[in-house]
């Protein structure tokens, strides 16, 4: 049995994307608008934390410790399929962009004016990918305890840093924010940037808040000690997040203007030099950064290792550290890995296919996927106690029929909160969309695209 409590599993849940989350909603704010950005970051966070509490429920039913195996027990093989290929798809995909962060986190600390490796950030993700990997091994999430820990403390280190920098530098270029989406929406020429912008803005409000990729992986007995608590840290990770996103954005978007750029230590878009990349808060801020950013690349790498794992040693003693065992562990953990590397190398636009990847996987396992187990649950229930009922009625002999009439009314079973889950759907398709236009528009969008590069310069193909 485990013995994680349900702060600490809310500190894991709000950990899993709150780096860049913490640097990137200024962004958002500024896209969406003053008023609009924090009712929409409340009202995404809401029906997140309910997909995720729909999981929950159906884990304590079913017994089960991954997303997958839950869809298995609900709908069969069908289930399993759609549920590993959502979220293993998204922590595959997401890997070369948390060990990009790690590495531009590691090299802005160390070299911000970029004058060592050539200025490539290349060299710096081979520098941190042993490291990485390092924390894949740690197997299960049920060991992070320490580590989750630590991460909210840079988070709270980066934001506070975040305060004191930008309170302290002023925008000589600042355009005020609207109320309710960007003044770019309105300004000829500029409409159809500016509503790419703004769904790029809603956006971050969908993958900043992700609970229901780790609820399976964490609402167990064999990682809590007290499953039945798991909505106490469901409820406590999204106050951190809407906290977060509305504090730091408003503060960020009040004192720079609207255009803030997305990582925050990118400056303004009118002014890239805006960020005193050499002041020592904002080294401090990187060194924090770089801290949160491995635990994040961590708690997306260890589920993802416990499949590889599952797939080619289904009986593997993951409580076993012999030598032997760390060794047949790397191997199973490798092949992911190395192709994390890879795609962190070769693909030209790492944001661009986060922008994608955000829109096929993000609504479906946070809203979707979670309202669709939760109806099959009610139908396999409703099937099960009609069938019940019309045995009874068989061996009973019951001739007045009331056991017949009672059964023909469970076809219209339906879920005490049964609004909710059709509301999740919905929310679910409706944040698909929104950013699928982003994703789209931005690939579009050759100011919003920024630079496709393939390696270093001199090593295969550069266009900046």
């Amino acid at each position: 049995p485990g013995d994680m409590g349900w702060v600490t599993a809310g500190f894991i849940l709000f950990g899993f994307a709150a780096p860049a989350a913490a640097v990137g909603v200024p962004s958002s704010i500024g896209a969406v608008g003053l008023v609009f950005g924090p009712v929409l970051c409340v009202a995404v966070t809401a029906v997140s934390a309910l997909g995720s509490l729909f999981l929950h429920h159906l884990c304590l039913q079913h017994k089960v410790d991954n997303l997958p195996e839950l869809g298995r027990a609900v709908k069969g093989g069908a289930g399993f399929k759609l549920g590993f290929v959502l979220q293993q798809t998204n922590f595959f995909l997401y890997l070369p962009v948390a060990l990009l962060c790690v590495a531009e986190a590691l090299r802005d600390c160390i070299d911000p004016k970029q004058k060592m490796l050539e200025g490539c950030t290349d060299y710096w993700i081979f520098i941190v990918a042993a490291l990485c990997f390092a924390t894949t091994q740690m197997r299960d999430l049920s060991n992070v305890t320490a580590i989750s820990f630590t991460s909210l403390g840079c988070v709270i280190a980066v934001i506070l840093s975040v305060f004191t920098i930008v309170a302290d530098t002023p925008n000589p270029f600042k355009q005020d924010a609207s109320w309710i989406g960007n003044p770019d929406m309105t300004t000829e020429g500029r409409e159809s940037t500016g509503w790419t912008i703004f769904m790029l803005g809603a956006t971050t409000t969908a993958w900043a808040y992700v609970p229901s990729f780790l609820t399976a992986e964490l609402s167990n007995s064999r990682v809590m000690e007290y499953p039945s608590d798991f909505p106490k840290a469901i409820a406590l990770s999204a106050l951190l997040n809407c906290v977060v996103y509305i504090g730091v954005g408003l503060f960020v978007v009040l004192q720079w203007g609207w255009k803030v750029n997305d990582p925050l230590m990118l400056g303004a878009t009118d002014y890239l030099n805006l960020w005193p990349s050499t002041d020592l808060r904002a080294r401090a801020l990187n060194l924090f950064w770089f801290v949160a950013c491995l635990v994040s690349y961590a708690l997306d790498s260890i589920p993802l290792g416990r499949q590889c794992q599952r797939y080619f040693d289904p009986n593997f003693d993951i409580t076993d550290f012999s030598p032997l065992a760390c060794f047949k562990y790397m191997l199973y953990t490798l092949p992911t890995f190395i192709l994390a590397v890879v795609m962190a190398i070769l693909v030209p636009s790492l944001f661009c296919m986060l922008a994608f990847m955000t829109a096929l996987t993000v609504p479906w396992v946070n809203c979707v996927f979670p309202a669709y187990l939760y109806k099959c649950e009610a139908r396999n229930r409703a099937e099960k106690e009609k069938k019940d009922s019309s045995q009874r009625l068989l061996e009973d002999n019951i001739e007045d029929g009331s056991s017949l009439r009672f059964s023909l009314k469970l076809d219209s079973h339906r879920l005490p909160h049964d609004w909710s889950v059709n509301l999740v759907s919905v929310s679910g398709y409706i944040i698909f969309i929104a950013c699928a236009y982003g994703a789209v528009g931005k690939l579009a969008t050759a100011e919003l695209r920024g630079p496709v590069v393939v390696g270093c310069q001199g090593w295969l193909w550069l266009d900046e």
